[in-house]
């Protein structure tokens, strides 16, 4: 009994997040690809071996590396936002409270800075939620 040939996977996508890794990959197979996640779980218990190990990636099949590249590329670029909004209505997205606008910057307030820097020193790793929000229409600033 012969085995079928293993395929030869390509790395289509690079990102230092997991989670961005499992959105792009959800998207690959949103489309028919199959797809699969390389590095993930050291960088979940070590993050600062991203750098180091070449990012998160995100292989496909040889066959398949043309057409997820141009998926994720569309992905990255936004082009599906609009499928989303569609598809779930309900989903309340995030505007400028002047104008509307969707484009719009978000930074940490220093608070969080001095909470990353004091646990960093502890070694300790948690999500950090950005909250102070700059329009890039109007100019407002705003906070959630």
């Amino acid at each position: 009994m012969t085995l079928p040939p293993v395929p030869e996977f390509v790395t289509v996508g690079v990102f230092t997040n997991p989670l961005d890794a499992h959105l792009a990959k959800g998207r690959l197979e949103a489309e028919g690809i199959s797809a699969h996640i390389l590095n993930e779980h050291y960088i979940w218990a070590n993050w600062p071996l991203s750098d180091a190990l070449g990012g998160v990636k995100v292989q496909v099949a040889h066959h398949n590396a043309d057409g997820a590249k141009k998926i994720l590329t569309a992905h990255i670029a936004g082009a599906y936002e609009q499928d989303l909004k569609q598809e779930f209505p309900q989903i309340e997205h995030k505007a400028c409270p002047r104008c509307g606008s969707e484009e719009f910057e978000s930074t940490l307030p220093l608070s969080y800075l001095l909470l990353v820097i004091f646990t960093l020193g502890l070694g300790i790793i948690f999500p950090m939620r950005q909250s102070n929000h700059t329009c890039l229409s109007c100019g407002l600033r705003w906070k959630d």
